[in-house]
C-alpha cells in the first residue's frame, strides 16, 4: 500500500496545473520569466492573482495526496507526500523538469504536519527579507524543517497529522533530498561561483 500511495502521490503532484493556469491567463510559465512553472514566476510575469491561484492549487494537490495516503496509514501519508513533491519537481509530462516544489510542499505539510506550517512560513519570510532570495530562504526553511522534525519526534509534540516519530524525519529529509538541489543551483551565491 505504501508503494501505491507513493505512485498516486507522484501522479497528483505531476498534474501540470501551474502551466494550465498560466495558459488561461495568456502566459507560458515554461518560456517566460525564470521558465519555472511555479508561484514566484507566476508573480513575476503575471502578478499576484495568478501567483495566488498557482500557490493555492499546488498546495491543494499536496494536501490532497497526503489525505489520500492516510487511507492506508501514516506511512502511506508520508509516501504520498514525498511522491507528490517528486512529481512536482521531476514532472514526467515535462521530461522530468518541473517546479521547485515549495507550493506543493506547503500543502504536504498542511496535510501531514499542520503544526509546523506557521513556523516554516515565518522562517521563509525572514529568510527572504534577509537574503532577498527565495532560493536561499527555501534552503534555510528546509534546514529548519529538519531541525523541527528532530524536536517534534524527540519531544513527542503533537503534529496535527502523522504520529510524532521518526516518520517526521523521513518526511523532512525526503523533501530536502527532492528539492534542495534545484534551489541550491538557482541561489545567487552558486551563480556567482559559476562565473
Amino acid at each position: 500500500m505504501t508503494a501505491l500511495a507513493a505512485i498516486v502521490g507522484y501522479l497528483i503532484g505531476s498534474i501540470p496545473s501551474a502551466s494550465f493556469l498560466g495558459r488561461l491567463r495568456g502566459v507560458d510559465l515554461h518560456t517566460e520569466g525564470s521558465r519555472n512553472p511555479g508561484t514566484a514566476n507566476a508573480l513575476r510575469i503575471s502578478g499576484p492573482w495568478l501567483a495566488a491561484l498557482v500557490l493555492i492549487v499546488e498546495a491543494a494537490k499536496g494536501y490532497g495526496a497526503v489525505r489520500l495516503g492516510f487511507g492506508a496509514d501514516d506511512s502511506g501519508a508520508i509516501a504520498a507526500a514525498l511522491g507528490a513533491v517528486a512529481g512536482n519537481v521531476y514532472n514526467v509530462w515535462y521530461r522530468f523538469r518541473g517546479g521547485k516544489g515549495l507550493g506543493i510542499s506547503l500543502g504536504v505539510l498542511a496535510g501531514a504536519w499542520p503544526a509546523v506550517v506557521v513556523p516554516i512560513l515565518v522562517v521563509i519570510l525572514v529568510g527572504v527579507l534577509i537574503s532577498r532570495s527565495s532560493g536561499i530562504a527555501s534552503i534555510i526553511a528546509i534546514a529548519a524543517l529538519t531541525v523541527m522534525a528532530f524536536l517534534w519526534s524527540g519531544y513527542q509534540w503533537p503534529t496535527g497529522g502523522v504520529e510524532p516519530n521518526s516518520q517526521l524525519l523521513v518526511l523532512a529529509l525526503g523533501i530536502a533530498l527532492i528539492i534542495v538541489w534545484k534551489h541550491w543551483r538557482d541561489a545567487p551565491f552558486t551563480a556567482l561561483a559559476r562565473r
